[in-house]
C-alpha cells in the first residue's frame, strides 16, 4: 500500500490553469466545481457490490486517484482483488494537524489527483462549498462518501 506525504507532492507539482466556462448570456463565469455527495446508511460505508466497481472506474486515468480515510475492510479488499495498490492510488489518513476535509482541499486544488474520494460523517455547507472550489481549481473529481 502506498501512503505517502501530501505536503511533498504539493512543493513538486506546476499549478495548473483552470478553464472558464461562458454562460448563454456570454459572461465569462469560474471554472465549474464537481464534486458529487453519496450518503450510505449505517453499516454500508464498506459496500464493496457499490464502491469496487466506482473505484475501479476512477482509477483509469493518468493522475493520481486519491482515498482520504477509507475503511481499511475496503484497502484490503481492494489489495485482494488488484494486488499491491497500484501507482496512481493514494492512501492518505487524517490527523489532528490535517482533517481530511483540508486534506481533500488541498488534493483537488493541486490539479495533480483526478479524483479525490473522501470517507467522512459530517460534512457542512461551507466545506463542501470549498471543496467545489478547489474541483474547479485543479480540475478535479470530488467524491464525498458519507454516513447518514
Amino acid at each position: 500500500m502506498e501512503q505517502l506525504s501530501f505536503a511533498q507532492n504539493l512543493q513538486s507539482q506546476e499549478p495548473q490553469v483552470p478553464v472558464h466556462e461562458v454562460n448563454d448570456e456570454g459572461s465569462s463565469q469560474g471554472p465549474m466545481g464537481n464534486v458529487t455527495e453519496i450518503i450510505l446508511p449505517p453499516g454500508q460505508v464498506e459496500n464493496f457490490q457499490l464502491l469496487l466497481p466506482m473505484l475501479s472506474q476512477l482509477n483509469q486515468e493518468r493522475r493520481w486517484l486519491a482515498w482520504i480515510d477509507p475503511p481499511q475492510g475496503l484497502v484490503s479488499k481492494w489489495q485482494q482483488m488488484h494486488g499491491a495498490l497500484t501507482g496512481q492510488i493514494l492512501v492518505l489518513r487524517s490527523s489532528e494537524q490535517f482533517p481530511a476535509e483540508v486534506l481533500a482541499e488541498r488534493a483537488l486544488q493541486a490539479g495533480t489527483c483526478h479524483a479525490v474520494v473522501l470517507w467522512t460523517r459530517k460534512l457542512g455547507r461551507a466545506i463542501f462549498s470549498r471543496l467545489e472550489q478547489a474541483s474547479a481549481n485543479g480540475l478535479s473529481h470530488g467524491v464525498v462518501l458519507r454516513m447518514r
